[in-house]
């Protein structure tokens, strides 16, 4: 594959391209799923391919092949400086100066996922779904473990060699249970991590089945949410999700330039707004983290060969700097890109897309109990559950996968169908209290679509627990 990579390379050189680089992947991927306690679906598939893209006056050009073979490689080198050169040198890409870079990164992996055999993967769905089903009032059930492997090398005109080894892990459960007439769901999944069959075995997916079982009977036979304005008790799983939607995607550079209007449109985010604008509270402390151990964002670099970075998205309630690529970094004030440029696979251009980032918390003792102890009226959320957000990324609401009412300190009974509304600043500029990084739960997503063509990407979110004061709480009702 390196050899390959290195070839189409020196094509480009030989062309005279004014900058080029070349993406080569094999991406192995397993899926093994259980639905309503019976095997559905058990497979491997391995797919390879190649990406070129070329800078020629100002203008790109990409094309991408699948497989390696020789002379489909060829003729993807020559379709992309043919549309590069078909702009007629009207292009303005300039892209912000990077040292050349090689080297090599393995992701974190212990126990390769790949080498555990079938039946031990089905023996542990089976008995989590059997687990699931035991009560007759759970009419559906969802069980599944998926792996993927992915090998890739990247090479540049300018001299970059990069190659990474990645192996992904997720295990997922859910369980619906109906009655009367009324359907709820409770999924246990902490998301993805670059990780092994570790993953698995850490997760604590055993247990799961049974947990989710009574949860969601715990949940079908609650009350409905009451409405109105109340505080919110919110873990790091259903944050993961707001701060996704609500930080993420508005502090993207290409949301900001209007480059992006796809799938909840552009950002309320000024590029003037950098280092001035008021996102939260003094607490609100978003880490942009490209190095974090376990992200599924960490590829030790990203498509435009820059290395992963960790920096602050906002500190003390005051946006810093957008997600940037080398395309968007001297647009939007910086000298350097801070590595946010990714591509689903090698048949798509690289864009930007969200980096692993977290709300900071300290070592402060504090529990979730603490906090909830000087709610009044409020909701104890957990779990991600359905969201909507305008095209600004500024008005929203969200929903959650477990619900307990609150009242004078303690949950009280539990609850379902609970929605919450809010703007953005508003919403983080509510936040007044995070327990100890002790309770920091993360969630890696594997299905951030963004761009059109649509692509998915991945990145790691998390937090502590989090207490949000007088947000608008509307019932099922």
């Amino acid at each position: 594959m390196k050899q390959l990579v290195q070839r189409a390379v020196e094509m480009l050189k030989g062309i005279g391209v004014d900058y080029g680089d070349v993406r080569a992947e094999v991406i192995k991927t397993e899926s093994t799923d259980f639905r309503n306690a019976r095997l559905e679906t058990c497979q491997t598939i391995e797919t390879e391919g190649l990406g070129v893209r070329v800078l020629v006056n100002g203008s790109w050009g990409f094309s991408a092949c699948t497989g390696f073979n020789k002379d489909d490689i060829d003729a993807a080198v020559a379709r992309a400086v043919s549309i590069a050169k078909a702009t007629g040198g009207r292009g303005k890409v300039e892209l912000a100066p990077l040292k050349v870079q090689q080297g090599i990164y393995s992701g974190p992996c212990r126990k390769n996922p790949f080498e555990v055999s079938r039946e031990d993967k089905i023996a542990l769905l089976q008995k989590a779904s059997d687990d699931m089903m035991k009560d007759s009032r759970i009419k559906s059930s969802y069980g599944q473990l998926w792996f993927e492997k992915r090998d890739r090398i990247i090479g540049s005109t300018r001299g970059d060699l990069i190659e990474t080894d990645l192996v992904f892990t997720q295990p997922t459960l859910m369980a619906t249970a109906v009655v009367n007439g009324d359907a709820q769901s409770r999924t246990f999944q902490e998301g993805a991590r670059i990780s092994g069959w570790e993953w698995v075995e850490e997760s604590g997916i055993a247990s799961w089945g049974e947990q989710a079982r009574d949860q969601a009977l715990m949940k079908v036979l609650a009350d409905e949410s009451p409405s109105g304005e109340m505080d919110l008790l919110l873990d790091g799983l259903h944050l993961s999700l707001t701060m996704h939607e609500s930080v993420g995607h508005p502090t993207e550079s290409d949301r900001a330039l209007g480059w992006e209007a796809n799938m909840a449109g552009r950002s309320f985010v000024q590029l003037s707004d950098q280092g001035s604008l008021k996102y939260g509270s003094n607490l609100v402390n978003f880490i942009a983290d490209n190095t974090m151990p376990f992200g599924v964002a960490s590829w030790g670099w990203d498509d435009d060969m820059v290395p992963g970075q960790k920096w602050y998205t906002i500190k003390n309630g005051i946006f810093q700097e957008f997600g940037s690529v080398r395309e968007t970094a001297l647009l939007v004030g910086k000298q350097t890109s801070n590595g946010c440029c990714r591509a689903m696979d090698t048949q798509c251009f690289p864009i930007n897309r969200q980096p692993n980032f977290y709300l900071e918390a300290q070592e402060n003792g504090v529990t979730p109990e603490d906090l909830a102890s000087d709610i009044k009226h409020g909701i104890w959320i957990e779990g991600r559950g359905s969201f909507s957000i305008d095209q600004r990324r500024e008005s929203f609401q969200f929903g959650g996968d477990l619900f307990w009412e609150i009242k004078n300190g303690k949950k009280v009974r539990p609850l379902k169908k609970v929605i919450y509304r809010s703007r953005t600043p508003k919403f983080w500029g509510s936040l007044d209290g995070i327990a100890d990084k002790k309770y920091f739960r993360s969630m890696g997503l594997l299905t951030c679509g963004k761009g059109e063509p649509g692509q998915s990407a991945r990145m790691t979110h998390g937090a502590s627990f989090s207490r949000f004061r007088d947000i608008e709480v509307g019932g099922g009702k």
